[in-house]
């Protein structure tokens, strides 16, 4: 079931509601000058100004919350991993784009709000003493953290807002006397605001505070739909909505106005003051929301980069789009739920190429890169929901029709970077892990040249260095045969470049010769052992798993000091020895891992 999490951010007079959710990506913010932030599933913050000119303020980041403080800096959550487990981080942006830790470590980071003065509390659920403690802690601008609250056993706090008057409001559930609202002052005096809000186990969540202080609240109920309660600020519960569905990413006008996704329809529901219920827009997959200071609604269309614009009232328009070419003639499109992706003739239904083989779900989250001249195209997607990898896939304009290229994912653009993947690895004495591959055109500098991004990465770590990418530039002739004419592996510092993705010219890190032999002999075996250990881990009980990863643990250390000593026993080639002994012990592995994978199934 969907939550609604909202932060309540101050801009000099004005309100700006802020939505944060569990699934950050696709997200909408919008600072106090009318600048909109925008997360995207393609790692990316991109910004748009007011007179709608998009830059990438910042790259290679995966939102899971966001809120901006008054003063425009952002600060986003999110998910990492150490050795199996949270260890979740919040990095600041200033306006101009500088990123900085500014907490780490956390290990279930939930929620995050931010008051006028620039506090931050931040919701975390942490494990101790064989049971969850959910506790709340606040940042002062400057970083200096403390802790503000901590619920009691078998407690959460699953919801939390900031009013004008920098009063903390937070959702209090347990599990035998159900939901509450309780009430913080800003020097962290608790109070009960409202109890039994909620008795039954189902969710409550904060929409947030009308422009008269009036605290609105969306309580589940299962089958019997959802409703809005609405408390004034003596408490005062009345009963605004009912009747509904999910919803999603609220937001207030400076009239009062409240409107909000309703997930189960696709579309935009809005209420007056006084409850009166109207639907504002409908066919929107929603996945953020964000009102600016003259009170024109933007809205994301779920998964992509299309961003519409209603005015108040209610004139439609389209403020962005990744989805229609250059030239205006053609346009990507899919269902609300990311099926049936296709393109059509812009302001059609026609379809000009069927892309449903292609793209067989997640159409949404896919991504078309248009050349300058709208005459080919590139087409980035998810291979599958369990799949491990971004692909994609080249299209050619013949007279009138698309045609399918010849794939850029290849030997030529994956083995290079694989090779430079797994050397920094054993550099490291690292194991491989869950390893992502992605394929992404990100640019065409002009109608007959693309960069492509060839990227491996260990899944759900922090350190950079566990990240390998490699650009290479794609030359078309008149046919749309292409052909790699400059290759560079990239530093972490050129990625983040803002405005990368950028051709690098030079010399320095080009891709080496294809090699053959002991380094390829590995890297398959090495493969090999992944797919077999995740396939092993799979058929076992949690019990197992632990044993099975203890035991995975204790043999890499084993191997890792058999190549130590074959380095040290050879007087030349000391790195092709090591290469042959991790080899075959690492096939050894797999042998005997096979071996038990038969015996559980």
């Amino acid at each position: 079931m969907a939550k609604l999490f909202v932060a309540l951010t101050a801009f000099g007079l004005a309100t700006t509601l802020v939505p944060v959710t569990a699934h950050a990506a696709g997200d909408l913010a919008i600072d106090g000058t009318g600048n909109l932030f925008m997360a995207s599933s393609s790692h990316s913050i991109f910004k748009f100004t007011p007179d709608r000119r998009k830059s990438t303020f910042a790259s290679r980041v995966t939102p899971e919350k966001m809120v901006l403080d008054g003063a425009g800096n952002l600060f986003v959550a999110e998910e990492h991993f150490q050795e199996d487990r949270h260890a979740d981080v919040i990095f600041k942006f200033t306006p101009d784009g500088k990123k900085s830790t500014f907490a780490s470590g956390f290990e279930d980071l939930w929620r995050m709000a931010i008051d006028g003065a620039g506090n931050l509390f931040v919701v975390e659920e942490h494990f101790q003493e064989q049971h969850d403690v959910e506790v709340i802690f606040k940042f002062t601008p400057e970083g200096k953290k403390s802790t503000f609250a901590v619920a009691s056993e078998g407690s959460l706090y699953t919801d939390i807002v900031v009013d004008g008057a920098g009063n903390l409001f937070v959702v209090y559930s347990n599990r035998d006397a159900g939901s509450s609202i309780v009430k913080f002052t800003p020097d962290g005096k608790q109070s009960t605001f409202e109890s039994g809000v909620s008795t039954r186990d189902y969710g409550v969540s904060i929409l947030g505070f009308d422009h008269n202080s009036n605290l609105f609240v969306a309580v589940y109920a299962g089958d019997d739909g959802s409703s809005i309660a609405k408390f004034t600020p003596d408490g005062t519960k009345s009963t605004f909505a009912s009747g509904l569905a999910d919803l999603l990413n609220p937001a207030f006008d400076d009239k009062g106005n409240l409107f909000v996704g309703d997930k189960a329809n696709d579309s935009i529901l809005e209420f007056t003051p006084d409850g009166k219920k109207s639907t504002f827009a409908t066919g929107i997959g929603l996945s953020g929301m964000a009102l600016d200071a003259a009170g024109n609604l933007f809205v994301l269309e779920s998964g992509s980069e299309l961003i519409f614009k209603f005015t108040p009232d209610g004139t439609r328009s389209t403020f962005a789009s990744d989805r229609v070419s250059p030239d205006k003639r053609w346009e990507y499109q899919c269902s609300a739920h990311g099926y049936d992706a296709r393109i059509v003739k812009t302001g059609t239904s026609q379809t000009a190429l069927d892309l449903s083989e292609q793209v067989r779900e997640f159409g949404d989250e896919a991504r078309i890169i248009w050349a300058p001249d709208s005459k080919r195209f590139a087409l980035n997607y998810t291979e599958g929901a369990r799949a491990r990898a971004d692909a994609t896939a080249l299209y050619q304009l013949r007279g009138d029709k698309w045609v399918q290229l010849r794939s850029p994912v290849t030997d030529e653009t994956t083995e290079p970077v694989e090779r430079a993947h797994d050397a920094q690895l054993r550099k490291m004495q690292l194991y491989p892990g869950h390893i992502w591959h992605s394929e992404q055109v990100r640019k065409w500098t002009d109608g007959n040249t693309a960069l492509l991004y060839s990227e491996v990465s260990v899944m759900g770590e922090e350190d950079p260095r566990w990240v390998t990418t490699f650009l290479f530039t794609l030359k078309f002739d008149a046919r749309g045969n292409w052909k790699i004419v400059k290759s560079h592996q990239m530093s972490d510092k050129e990625i983040e470049k803002e405005d990368a993705p950028k051709d690098i010219s030079g010399s320095e890190q080009t891709a080496e010769p294809e090699k053959t032999g002991a380094d390829a002999s590995f890297r398959d075996a090495d493969r090999h052992l992944n797919e077999v250990y995740d396939a092993l881990r799979g058929r076992l009980s949690p019990s197992e798993r632990d044993s099975l990863k203890k035991e995975q643990l204790a043999w890499l250390n084993q191997r890792n000091a058999a190549v130590q000593v074959a380095k040290e026993s050879a007087h030349e080639n000391s790195t092709e020895a090591a290469d042959h002994s991790v080899t075959k012990v690492t096939q050894d592995r797999v042998a005997e891992l096979e071996k038990r994978l038969k015996k559980a199934k």
